[in-house]
């Protein structure tokens, strides 16, 4: 598990903090990398699967919420290798390949919310009232 700030940046502090306050909060121990064009915060192991537990329920993003999903429940025992390499295949994005996040991320978001609405408006699949 990877956490990473840009080396030029001001916020590359934040890990220091980040790794400190999880060791001292849950006993996770994570590294700091020097990347090629970053630093990051690193979780191997146990660790990460540990941080794991404790993020999965705040991450927002279906993707990475499945992932973290099909992770814990091979490390529970739940699933086998094959099924978590079967399950997980799908999530994996290729580059230059279609794919919901990079590709299609404005359709998929169209399709997932059309009744999103901003500013007082509200959709009603024939006219858009404000």
């Amino acid at each position: 598990m990877y956490i990473t700030a840009c080396k030029a940046c001001p916020k590359r502090i934040v890990l220091d903090v980040l790794r400190d306050t999880i060791a001292k909060r849950f006993g996770i121990i994570g590294t700091i990398n020097q990347l090629k064009n970053a630093d990051a915060l690193v979780f191997r192991g146990r660790n990460a699967v540990k941080l794991l537990r404790h993020i999965t329920r705040y991450l927002y993003h279906p993707l990475k919420r499945l992932r973290a999903e099909l992770i814990l429940a091979y490390y529970d025992g739940r699933i086998s290798r094959e099924e978590l390499m079967e399950l997980y295949k799908p999530t994996e994005y290729e580059q230059g390949k279609d794919d919901i996040k990079r590709n299609r991320g404005l359709e998929t978001l169209v399709r997932a919310a059309p009744q999103t609405h901003t500013h007082g408006a509200t959709w009603d699949k024939e006219n858009l009232i404000r």
